[in-house]
């Protein structure tokens, strides 16, 4: 049986390619360290998160570390 993939939706954004390099290399940093660096609040930074993957990488990382 095949799976369909979703359609990805296209987001604007008003984050830099910059930006999104950063919050993905330092996805680890805790919240309030990356608004120190990023000039968004503290939602629109998981939000962002979650639309890059970030959020869903690291508990996939938690559960393979675990075992």
């Amino acid at each position: 049986m095949r799976r369909h993939r979703k359609k990805s939706e296209h987001i604007t954004s008003n984050w830099t390619t910059e930006q999104d390099c950063f919050l993905i290399e330092n996805s680890s940093m805790l919240i309030d360290d990356l608004k120190e660096h990023l000039p968004f609040t503290e939602d629109e930074i998981l939000n962002r998160k979650e639309v890059l993957g970030l959020t869903r990488r690291q508990k996939q990382l938690r559960k393979f570390l675990s075992t």
